[in-house]
């Protein structure tokens, strides 16, 4: 399977209407996480295995040419999941004559995984700032290759989505409060978890001021 066509299909096809330009971006795209697509189901079957109780909120991010991750908040513990092989690419099978097709129950993904706990305030705060995101998810009719997917949902199934924001836009920010979570997944003394903390607090004032 070539590589544009691999792009093609799994930007399309696995995310339907949402698409979007590398351009600042200041809603999200409305998505359906679980409309029984066999990428997205899977790559949250490795996810939610890896992390064993039921999470909120589901952060995920889908790179067009590298392993899949996700953060997951469980009531107020934030947990990050890493894999280490590229689930697309896993689960191409070839008959030997170079006609392949996808099956999605193939990959057997190890993982690795960290987590954190937060203040239950902070964790709150961070549930509504995508909450709110997701709720003001609008449709758009731009779009774009490459890039990396970000796919953020809630345990009520509401779903958004946002396609490599600048990082100045606000889904930008969106993007930026992911990675400030999952560093924060990785510390584990009260010194640094304190600083990680005060961290994000500033960036969820500036997320909640937009």
């Amino acid at each position: 399977m070539s590589r544009s066509f691999r792009l093609v299909l799994c930007v399309f096809a696995f995310f339907g209407t949402f698409c979007a330009e590398a351009v600042a971006q200041d809603l999200l795209e409305p998505c359906h996480p679980k409309s029984g697509n066999p990428y997205y189901t899977g790559v949250y079957r490795v996810i939610d295995k890896a992390v064993g109780r039921p999470s909120r909120l589901q952060l995920t991010t889908f790179p067009s040419f590298q392993s899949e991750s996700g953060i997951r908040l469980v009531d107020s513990e934030v947990y990050f999941v890493e894999f280490q092989a590229f689930f697309w690419d896993q689960s191409y099978v070839s008959d030997g004559s170079g006609v392949g097709h996808m099956d999605f129950s193939k990959p057997k993904i190890t993982t690795k995984v960290r987590h954190a706990a937060l203040s239950p305030p902070v964790a709150e705060r961070v549930q509504l700032v995508f909450a709110k995101a997701i709720a003001n998810a609008k449709e758009s009719d731009a779009g774009g290759l490459d890039g990396t997917s970000y796919v953020f949902s809630t345990s009520g199934e509401s779903c958004g989505a946002a396609w490599s924001p600048e990082p100045r836009s606000k889904n930008g920010r969106l993007v930026e409060l992911m990675r400030r979570l999952e560093r924060h997944s990785g510390f584990s003394s009260p010194i640094d978890l304190a600083r990680s903390e005060k961290s994000l607090v500033r960036l969820l004032q500036a997320v909640e001021s937009d």
